[in-house]
């Protein structure tokens, strides 16, 4: 997939999120590791802490979102 499909495919993602999108949710929907991307500066990860309902206790998860100030996610998000 190139980088436009995965801006497009991001984009929409998070137009239909109710919050956050994880990384894990971005790779299943791209089929494919987001490493290329995340190092290529179009994604950006943060790392957090989630609790676990059930088990009530905190666990790691990493959270991305398109780079809005990168150039080709400006030009082709732009509205």
């Amino acid at each position: 997939m190139n980088n436009s499909g995965l801006v497009r495919i991001v984009d929409e993602l998070e137009a239909r999120a109710a919050g956050y999108l994880t990384l894990h949710e971005v790779e299943v929907a791209l089929g494919h590791s987001a490493q290329a991307a995340i190092d290529a500066g179009l994604l950006l990860v943060d790392y957090r802490e989630r609790v676990d309902a059930a088990a009530g206790a905190p666990r790691p998860v990493t959270l991305c979102r398109l780079n809005r100030q990168h150039p080709l996610v400006r030009q082709l998000t732009a509205w």
